[in-house]
């Protein structure tokens, strides 16, 4: 009780200093107008939600909308104090990425009257959802379905029938993780590959955990014919520990999710296969108008470059793209 105490305190505290201008982070337009005061609330910034950050300011500022930012770490009560705290500071909405896709319900309870625009990380449940709170993300159903389709092909032109591979798993408790995990494997299972599992790291979607906890495998003699990451930041982590292991990345098929940087220099220099285009960007700008349309009782897609889900008309989904070293000229970059 004492420590969600502390927490919700921290971020009144928090969003007052914001609001005082001492460290704001807040964006408006060039004018100075200020039409609507939003929060968003982030729990964690790894190297594709750090860019999914600064794109939320920079498509704020470019709206003329004042963004406040409320960091709520990996704790589930911070995560809702920071809403509260928002709500209590008369914000008008507020973004919110969440650690844990179960955390969604208590959000929109702590939000009260505030619009609810759920961030790259969409609920559990989206019965949830509603005009009042909504989620902008890419669709995670096709995610890992464009990695398998991609080694599925590859392995088939090589007359392998039997794979081993190793999985670079993300976090758990979110929904992405499950879907592109299960996307990948299923869809290589349905093309007829027999695959076996040679191991599973548990990389949180981090490069250096991911590059740790694979390079202890590799100094155990671990074999496999290809790896399966939930995103490009653990794909790069296990082709660092493969150099330094003195193995070449290029020997097997490397696949990620999100085409940061980082991972397009490594499809350029061959190191990674595959990756499949995630638009922070895309998904920055569209919840960003999305709390503007739902506040103006607009369309929630109206002025997006999202398409509505087929799951739910509160759901608007940036696509994803695969791509390869051959087809960057698909991606915006």
């Amino acid at each position: 009780m004492k420590k969600r105490i502390f927490s919700m305190v921290l971020c009144v505290a928090l969003v007052l200093t914001l609001l005082a201008g001492c460290g704001s982070s807040a964006s408006s337009s060039s004018g100075g107008a200020k039409k609507y005061k939003m929060a968003y609330v982030i729990s964690t910034v790894d190297e594709f939600l750090g860019f999914l950050r600064d794109d939320v300011q920079k498509a704020a500022e470019e709206k003329g909308v004042e963004m406040e930012l409320l960091y709520a770490g990996e704790d589930n009560s911070k995560l809702i104090d920071c809403v509260s705290a928002a709500k209590t500071e008369g914000m008008d909405a507020v973004l919110i990425n969440l650690n844990a896709a179960e955390n969604a319900h208590a959000c929109i309870e702590a939000a009260g009257d505030m619009k609810v625009v759920f961030i790259n990380r969409v609920p559990d449940d989206f019965s949830y959802l509603s005009e009042n709170a909504a989620a902008v993300a890419s669709d995670e159903n096709t995610s890992g379905v464009y990695q398998g389709e991609y080694l599925a092909d590859l392995f088939k032109k090589e007359g392998k029938k039997e794979v081993s591979y190793v999985l670079l798993r993300g976090t758990e408790g979110l929904v992405h993780t499950d879907k592109r995990t299960d996307g990948a494997l299923d869809t290589l299972k349905a093309a007829g590959i027999n695959m076996k599992e040679a191991a599973v790291v548990h990389g949180n979607y981090n490069r250096a955990t991911a590059r740790d906890a694979f390079a202890d495998m590799l100094d155990d003699g671990l074999k496999f014919d290809c790896i399966i990451s939930n995103n490009d930041a653990m794909a790069l982590g296990a082709i660092i520990a493969m150099n330094n292991a003195g193995m070449d990345p290029k020997s097997v098929p490397i696949v990620g999710i999100d085409a940061t940087d980082d991972g397009i220099e490594a499809l350029k220099a061959g190191e990674m296969a595959m990756t499949v285009y995630q638009s922070h960007e895309g998904q920055a700008a569209g919840g960003v108008q999305m709390a503007i349309n739902m506040l103006e009782g607009k369309d929630l897609a109206e002025g997006t470059d999202c398409e509505v889900s087929s799951e739910c008309p509160y759901v608007l989904y940036y696509p994803f793209i695969p791509v390869t070293a051959d087809t960057l000229d698909q991606i915006k970059k």
